[in-house]
């Protein structure tokens, strides 16, 4: 009891509360509830509508607060993609600083910065220009997964440029020599990057075939920009450079070059997050103004300042082509050491794969909303408090197809909803029903069951309306195609001219026209589905009784939808697509390399790693207890290209070398000293810069972050220590002079 108002009243008291707000589903674009990612237009006009409504609601009051129901999916993932957009900046400054380091060079920082900026540029005209979707996979996943790839070009481009430098010759002999013996690797790398993400094209799902033909995009763009442009532009510089009268090995210039690499790598890494999901123009103006101020202009300057010595004056070469004789001789002394022992190394990688299978065989598609969401965000905190306190769950919708006619049919939907009874992961309403909404079925038992909606329809048609059996189902086909016709134009109209049912409503139930099938919705509750194991464990149980309704003769289609069961079709594609992508992706390299290496063994060795760096990401995700789904699923398909575009440099040097030299461990470590120093240096870039995105506050891209710098790691480990090893073991001792 409490006195109110001088009044005592009886209360209760509820600690939550639900709200619904109906709006004009017609004005809003139509189509039906959608709640996932990668929603159009519409799906986000719609969150706009719901954000605001959210707004109006919660007001200034300090008394309550108001939580949306997973009422803004896609824009949620947008907010938390903007902040997290500082890390994915500092992983692409990073990348550049490494290569830079690594290189030893600000032209080798200012190039490779600019020439990451421009792929995104190219990325994002050609997908718009073949007509590619937007959205989270082509605007960020994308985009920051081909940083890698991207890097991958210019090392091996410009450190195979700079050995040539070391054997003393100039700038343009260098890079005619060095370009000419890597040209072919870069060439076959980005054929099989290529074929590797077309191997997505496989997949039924839209987004996983627009992933595959962006990065293909992107693949085929890097070659040009940072294969071959960079490059190019880099030996130009150096030509500059020799001809200077600057001494630039002095110490003034150490700090110069310093301060410069690190301004052209924030400033070219800030044009690639804002190109990439801030504002593209402000991308480009920055672009432009790095351009222009921190290549363009020192260029400028450094031609001003020649001499008119042509390359005789080679003060400059510390400057142009560093030596690293230390880190060349740790990185050739493992790799060797890896060779030199390779039926150990192979004994030990069978038994650490063979393990990884089995883990990675272990993991299932699945869905938690705190995998993709910050657990803090309202999206998250709203789902957690109508779990807490609202039964229900998100609606699954039976698609009913038909001649919806027939008396019978609604016998047998009749039984097949009260079969959801019995279903554990079906919720019930507050009344006690197992569906809510209209379909065709309580349409026409609400009318029945109306002796006056009964009445005015029998007047207004002149057709007799009867239910001989009292099941609240007419008769007759044609007294349900009369209601049907008769509601779906005027609504359904009560006692005293009350319009129970109104004509829009009858539209959104039920679909009939003559001489057509007619269709229908049945929809439920399943609680719990932010768990995608939940919505499994339902589409399990729920499909015996669909296919049972849909043996009805009068039926041609039963089926289930709604956005849960959509996920669940989702997630179960993207496995499939990795489970057959990787065997496509597979043969096709291993076609293209048979065809270019002339070798079925060295062929069949560089597809290996492939193999092994898929399995041993998949098993440490189960290990660590990450889950398969869209987003690892494609890091899947990343890893196949990178995996791929390793084995192909470490398997072409080492050929080449086997030429040069006496033995194939002396080919092994002189491969080691070179390319494969251009891999570590490729690597390091790549899992530095990911593993700073692996601290973003949004799980998505912390996980994407973290699994890319282990799978990029696998990648190095396969290349430099397992590969050698197989390459020792196909290759014959040499028998012949070499060249």
């Amino acid at each position: 009891k409490k006195v109110v108002l001088g009044q005592e009243i009886d209360y209760w008291v509820a600690p939550a509360m639900v709200f619904h707000v109906i709006a004009d589903n017609s004005k809003l674009g139509g189509a039906g509830l959608e709640i996932g990612l990668g929603g159009g237009p519409d799906v986000i006009n719609k969150e706009h509508l719901n954000r605001n409504v959210g707004l109006v609601m919660s007001g200034s009051s300090q008394n309550y607060e108001i939580w949306g129901i997973a009422i803004d999916a896609n824009l949620e993932s947008l907010d938390e993609g903007k902040t997290a957009g500082i890390f994915i900046m500092f992983t692409a400054i990073a990348a550049v600083l490494v290569v830079g380091f690594s290189l030893g060079s600000y032209w080798a920082t200012a190039i490779t910065g600019v020439g990451i900026a421009i792929l995104m540029v190219w990325l994002k005209g050609f997908s718009a220009l073949i007509g590619l979707k937007t959205g989270l996979v082509i605007d960020l996943v994308v985009p920051i997964g081909m940083i890698s790839l991207g890097v991958d070009f210019v090392v091996h481009a410009v450190r195979r440029y700079r050995e040539e430098l070391l054997q003393g010759n100039n700038p343009k002999v260098s890079f005619t020599l060095g370009y000419a013996s890597v040209l072919g690797a870069l060439l076959l790398a980005m054929a099989s990057d290529s074929i590797a993400f077309l191997s997505n094209l496989s997949s039924n799902i839209e987004a996983v075939i627009h992933f595959g033909c962006a990065a293909a995009i992107a693949v085929i763009a890097s070659f040009w920009i940072l294969g071959v442009a960079a490059p190019l532009l880099t030996m130009k510089v150096d030509q500059l450079i020799t001809q200077s009268r600057y001494d630039f090995q002095t110490r003034r210039w150490f700090f110069y070059r310093i301060l410069g690499s690190i301004l052209v790598a924030s400033v070219s890494g800030t044009s690639i997050i804002m190109l990439v999901a801030v504002s593209k123009s402000i991308g480009l103006a920055l672009l432009g103004g790095c351009i222009l101020l921190l290549i363009l202009l020192p260029m400028f300057i450094l031609g001003r300042s020649g001499s008119n010595v042509v390359f005789e004056d080679m003060k400059n070469m510390g400057t142009i082509a560093p030596r690293q004789d230390r880190f060349a001789q740790i990185v050739a002394k493992i790799v060797t050491y890896s060779a030199a022992n390779a039926l150990k190394v192979i004994i030990l990688t069978v038994l650490i794969t063979a393990y990884s299978v089995y883990s990675a065989l272990q993991l299932t598609p699945s869905f938690d909303v705190k995998d993709f969401f910050d657990s803090e965000s309202d999206f998250v905190v709203g789902l957690d408090k109508f779990d807490e306190f609202i039964a229900g769950g998100e609606p699954g919708v039976t698609f009913v197809k038909g001649d919806l006619t027939d008396p019978t049919v609604y016998d047998d939907i009749n039984n097949y909803i009260e079969s959801l009874r019995g279903i554990d992961f079906v919720g019930e309403t507050p009344s006690g029903d197992v569906t809510f909404g209209l379909n065709a079925l309580n349409v026409l038992t609400t009318i029945m069951h109306n002796p006056f909606s009964v009445a005015s329809i029998e007047e207004a048609t002149g057709v007799t309306i009867t239910d001989s059996n009292s099941n609240g189902i007419p008769d007759t086909k044609q007294q349900i195609a009369t209601i049907f016709e008769y509601s779906l134009l005027n609504g359904v109209w009560g006692d005293g001219q009350n319009l129970m049912l109104r004509p829009d409503q009858i539209q959104g139930a039920v679909y009939f026209r003559r001489n057509e099938e007619a269709l229908t919705t049945i929809q439920f509750q399943i609680p719990g589905t932010r768990d995608q194991a939940v919505v499994t464990a339902a589409l399990k149980e729920i499909t015996p009784s669909v296919l049972k309704l849909e043996n009805h003769p009068s039926l041609s289609k039963v089926a289930l939808t709604g956005s849960a069961f959509q996920r669940e079709v989702q997630l179960s594609e993207s496995t499939r697509t990795l489970y057959t992508s990787l065997p496509i992706a597979i043969v096709a390299a291993t076609i293209l390399l048979l065809i270019t290496m002339r070798s079925f063994r060295y062929a069949i060795v560089t597809v290996i790693p492939i193999g092994l760096v898929v399995a041993w990401l998949y098993g440490v995700m189960y290990m660590f207890g990450f889950s398969l789904n869209f987003v690892t699923a494609m890091i899947g398909a990343i890893s196949i290209g990178v995996g791929i575009d390793y084995s192909i440099h470490m398997t072409i040097r080492f050929r080449e070398e086997l030429n040069r030299n006496e033995s194939k461990i002396l080919a092994v470590q002189k491969a080691a000293g070179g390319t494969g120093v251009a891999l570590v240096a490729s690597a390091a870039s790549s899992i530095v810069g990911f593993a700073i995105m692996g601290f973003a506050p949004m799980p998505m891209f912390a996980s994407y972050g973290q699994l890319t710098s282990l799978m990029i790691f696998f990648a190095l480990i396969s290349s430099l220590v397992v590969l050698p090893a197989l390459l020792t073991l196909v290759t014959p001792e040499q028998t012949r002079k070499v060249k």
